[in-house]
């Protein structure tokens, strides 16, 4: 019989840019150098950092904070269901020094294991997952409160897969 160890897939979380999470959707970070000066110049607005995608059959932005707490959300992270949202986007912006990962893959009607992906969402980022893009359920490094945007509606739209295989996250040394 093979030991639980070899069966267990090892995943590392990787620093999360835009052209290495575009299949999945969009980062938030404000640039450097692009932004406009406003309020007399004492801010800078950073214009078309995501689109949401809410508005299918009837629904509608819903701005939210989700809180979680240091004793659940620590090293090291066993992925146990992915989720989908098919009518719409979802955002997620870890507030202060909160910082979250975004495990994620593709697949039409459930997710493929093979090309699971974690990235590393740092204070200062936040990401909009495309509709349909499958996804662990928020994962916080610690305990920390995340501002979520996304679709209200009279429907739930979150379809959830438990995860086949065994994985997990670890963090880059």
């Amino acid at each position: 019989m093979r030991s639980l160890e070899m069966l267990t897939h090892q995943l590392t979380a990787q620093v999360l840019t835009a052209t290495a999470f575009a299949s999945f959707g969009d980062v938030i970070a404000a640039a450097p150098g692009r932004g406009t000066a406003i309020n007399a110049g004492s801010a800078q607005r950073f214009d078309d950092q995501t689109e949401l995608d809410v508005h299918a059959e009837g629904g509608m932005p819903c701005v939210t904070i989700f809180r979680t707490g240091e004793e659940a959300h620590c090293a090291p992270y066993h992925l146990r269901l992915f989720e989908r949202h098919r009518l719409g986007s979802q955002t997620f912006v870890p507030l202060g020094q909160g910082r979250c990962l975004a495990v994620v893959t593709l697949g039409e009607t459930a997710p493929d294991e093979s090309a699971i992906q974690a990235f590393i969402v740092e204070p200062g980022q936040g990401i909009t997952l495309r509709r349909g893009v499958w996804h662990h359920p928020l994962i916080t490094l610690g305990g920390a409160d995340v501002l979520v945007v996304e679709r209200r509606a009279a429907e739930v739209d979150c379809e959830i897969v438990p995860v086949v295989g065994q994985f997990v996250v670890g963090l880059a040394e």
